[in-house]
């Protein structure tokens, strides 16, 4: 059955021929059957992220109405990657800062050991893994004892769904009492001086405070958006390149044979197979790109799946993650620890309901 729109496209078994006629296109069109307009192609992504009229939410709507007086809205408000303007300017600037302070060696390390001790023997064991192990890795960054690893997991998870257009109402009471409950946590972590030095919060709080940021109430937020941006994006990469490995099992014996080839294989997925197939830029002025103009007021779906550039799966221009190479770390470290039993296990998959994250569901069965 053929593709009708990019968001069907996301869960569809083999999107890409799909992606390719969209790039093959006009880079910028209406679509209709949508009410909005869609970036295509490598020219049509860049054009839109780059442009400063293009913003991440629409103008007068900082927070998503069902959101609005909420803990999950409060944390929304302040993440650095969903809203524009001078006020997120500086915070954007610490996290930058501090994410590109880690060090990739050790923690690409420490997670080879995490990962050793949880090695998935099944499917089940695996969909769980790509999910917590990322955010084990990230909680154990950040300075959290690894007692506090597995609950503030389960908290990440239920907060994201507030995140997504698809959730139900059961799933958003969830969120609101997963973002309480990781507020409470980091405030806890803060407040008891257990933000060690060399730990991730160390360097957030030290650079939060040398500019003041701690007066905007935004640290907490921004460090609860650590964790959720950790989770979807880095279980998709994770899972993508599973499948990857799957659909070519020669790898498995060339990769033994030249690990260091390992980081390649993370970059090749997120070019060909990301994480995340599209993001949305609303018009806050009428603006022209590529000949074409658009109102003010518009909604653009920006195809990143159709542009065929690496790492589309975190972003691009003004709000690229500044977390990309954590998450590319803790994604190889994590393959490389499981390789030996991922090889010999059998896997099909289909992709959680999403309308722009990729990400597998492994079972024992047929690929749905």
């Amino acid at each position: 059955m053929p593709l009708a729109d990019p968001f069907s496209a996301v869960t569809h078994a083999a999107p890409y021929d799909y992606y390719r006629r969209l790039a093959e296109g006009p880079p910028l069109r209406f679509e209709a059957s949508l009410d909005c307009w869609l970036a295509t192609g490598a020219v049509g992504v860049q054009a839109v992220l780059e442009h400063p009229a293009c913003r991440v939410r629409p103008l007068g709507q900082a927070v998503p109405q069902n959101l609005a007086g909420t803990p999950c809205g409060a944390i929304f408000a302040e993440l650095v990657r969903m809203n524009e303007g001078e006020r997120h300017a500086v915070p954007k600037q610490v996290l930058a800062r501090a994410l590109g302070q880690v060090d990739l060696a050790r923690l690409h390390g420490r997670v080879m050991d995490l990962a050793g001790d949880r090695v998935p023997a099944s499917a089940a064991q695996l969909n769980e893994a790509i999910f917590e192990l990322p955010l084990f890795a990230m909680a154990d960054l950040l300075g959290f004892a690894p007692a506090q690893w597995p609950a503030l997991a389960a908290w990440t998870r239920d907060f994201v769904a507030c995140l997504s257009p698809l959730s139900n109402g059961e799933q958003l009471a969830g969120a609101q009492r997963a973002a309480d409950a990781l507020l409470q946590g980091f405030s806890a972590l803060l407040r008891e001086g257990q933000a060690l030095p060399g730990s991730l919060l160390h360097d957030i709080v030290t650079g939060a405070d040398a500019v003041g940021w701690q007066a905007s109430g935004g640290v907490l937020a921004n460090l609860v958006g650590l964790l959720s941006q950790t989770c979807d994006a880095t279980a998709g990469l994770l899972g993508n390149a599973v499948v990857a490995l799957h659909a070519q099992p020669a790898l498995y014996a060339q990769l033994r044979a030249a690990p260091q080839r390992w980081p390649a294989l993370l970059r090749e997925v997120s070019r060909h197979d990301p994480a995340i197939h599209n993001t949305r830029r609303y018009t806050a002025d009428a603006v022209e790109l590529l000949g074409v103009r658009i109102p003010a007021g518009q909604t653009i779906i920006v195809v990143l799946a159709s542009a065929g550039q690496a790492e589309s799966g975190f972003g691009h221009g003004r709000h690229a993650c500044p977390g990309q190479s954590i998450a590319h770390t803790i994604a190889t470290a994590c393959l490389q620890a499981w390789a030996d039993g991922l090889e010999d296990m059998p896997l099909a998959w289909s992709y959680r309901p999403s309308q722009n994250a990729r990400i597998p569901v492994f079972n024992n069965g047929e690929t749905a």
